[in-house]
């Protein structure tokens, strides 16, 4: 299995807890870059942000705990260093170990 194929399989184990699809499917995973020293996931939430403020809320609470899953599930596979950084910002990090 090449490594690309691993880290897919692997994020592919991670639901989002609202529709309980895998992220790779619903197209949230932007991409990734995966060496010795890290391994970054680049990923989307904009297509489930919604606008109104308490939304925002709920939104955030599902991204920690979609971004909490893919650092659990890609540490399992041996994987050191995940961060979890946002696609159109990447000096944003929701996650990093």
């Amino acid at each position: 299995m090449s490594e690309t194929d691993k880290v897919i399989a692997t994020l592919k184990r991670v639901l989002d807890p609202e529709t309980s699809v895998d992220i790779v499917t619903e197209r949230m995973v932007y991409g990734y870059t995966a060496n010795e020293l890290v391994t970054e996931i680049w990923m989307s939430f904009m297509s489930s942000t919604p606008v109104c403020s308490f939304c925002k809320a709920i939104a955030w609470s599902l991204i920690d705990k979609i971004s909490d899953r893919i650092v659990e599930e890609l540490q399992r596979k041996g994987y050191r260093n995940v961060r979890v950084v946002d696609a159109l910002n990447p000096k944003i990090y929701y996650r990093s170990t």
